[in-house]
């Protein structure tokens, strides 16, 4: 539940990021994603690697360093869904409303709750670590190989959406939104 929170405020703040009257590449909250734009080529296998590659890594870092920083998991649902709210919204006043649901449904119903479910993984596993720590600190016993193995599933859960998400971003979103080459 809080990592769902995270996301849509996330998400309501990126919402409400002043937009610019060029073009959504003009923004500059969006200039450091350009880099990986260049690996974005809609139609090709190895985009769907690289896409599987960066999402995964992403909740990877969200599931395991969540045990030394909790800040990270938390970090990730805000940043990603600030930049859902920032691009829904600059196509919606820049296009249609039609236009920015084509652009980010079909690959983002996968993706979003993906990294939900890794970085809750990652919450519960952090939280499980604390614990672990603060009980030997009392010398407690406390065991955190139920609160992994339900973080591990969700992560496990979560690698599988972002392949479907990455197929989905490849092959599917282009052809929602005309892009023919």
């Amino acid at each position: 539940m809080a990592a769902s929170l995270m996301m849509i405020f996330g998400m309501w703040m990126g919402a409400l990021i002043p937009q610019t009257s060029g073009p959504i590449s003009d923004n500059p909250f969006l200039r450091g994603i350009g880099q990986y734009v260049q690996f974005y080529k809609p139609y090709d296998a190895l985009t769907v690697l690289f896409l599987v590659s960066k999402n995964t890594l992403t909740a990877s870092l969200a599931f395991l360093l969540a045990p030394v920083l909790l800040v990270v998991p938390a970090g990730i649902l805000l940043l990603n869904g600030f930049m859902v709210g920032m691009v829904g919204s600059a196509l919606t006043n820049q296009i249609s409303l039609v236009v920015a649901v084509a652009a980010l449904a079909p690959h983002g119903i996968f993706e979003l709750p993906a990294l939900v479910f890794a970085c809750a993984g990652g919450l519960r596993f952090g939280l499980a670590a604390i614990r672990k720590a603060i009980s030997v600190w009392e010398h407690k016993p406390y065991s955190m190989g139920q609160a992994f193995m339900w973080a591990w599933r969700l992560y496990i859960i979560s690698a599988m959406m972002l392949l479907a998400a990455a197929i989905m971003e490849t092959y599917v979103t282009p052809f929602v939104v005309g892009y023919f080459p």
